[in-house]
């Protein structure tokens, strides 16, 4: 089966290197196959009860929401530049400058949670990963890769 669409959740891992390398020469082998390097930054929920309770008791000044947006969003892109930089160290400048065959993009969230939505709301018809990534406490406890697995819409391949 061929798949035009295939989403790499990337944390620069080397289990997530893996995954990308296969992803990408699943692409060769298609059509116009798009990859998606995606990667979940977990951004703090500076509305969650906790943050606004530790807050009203440290008394502190609350930031203007329009602030606190362009706050994350600045961070995003701080992240999504790390990223670009791994990716032409790793795939190099001509997979990079194909847009129309790769691309990069990031979320934020809790990292399963962000994978899901993304994959979902962008119609991609595979999620390829690693089964490892860099939080070592994560994979002890209940790893991205088996929440992705278990809740997705689409086929998962998950790379060793």
């Amino acid at each position: 089966m061929k798949y035009s669409n295939i989403l790499v959740p990337y944390d620069r891992s080397e289990s997530a290197k893996r995954a990308l390398t296969t992803a990408l020469e699943m692409a060769a082998d298609a059509e116009s196959a798009k990859v998606t390097a995606f990667f979940a930054s977990p951004v703090p929920e500076f509305e969650s009860s906790q943050f606004l309770a530790a807050e009203n008791m440290a008394g502190v000044v609350r930031v203007p929401p329009e602030e606190l947006a362009a706050m994350q969003k600045e961070y995003l892109d701080y992240e999504r530049g790390l990223l670009v930089e791994d990716l032409k160290e790793y795939v190099g400048e001509n997979v990079l400058a194909a847009a129309d065959l790769f691309q990069v993009a990031v979320g934020q969230g809790k990292p399963s949670k962000a994978i899901l939505d993304y994959a979902a709301d962008h119609q991609c018809d595979l999620i390829v990963m690693g089964c490892r990534g860099l939080n070592a406490v994560a994979g002890m406890l209940g790893s991205v890769s088996y929440a992705v697995l278990r809740n997705a819409d689409c086929p998962v391949l998950i790379e060793k």
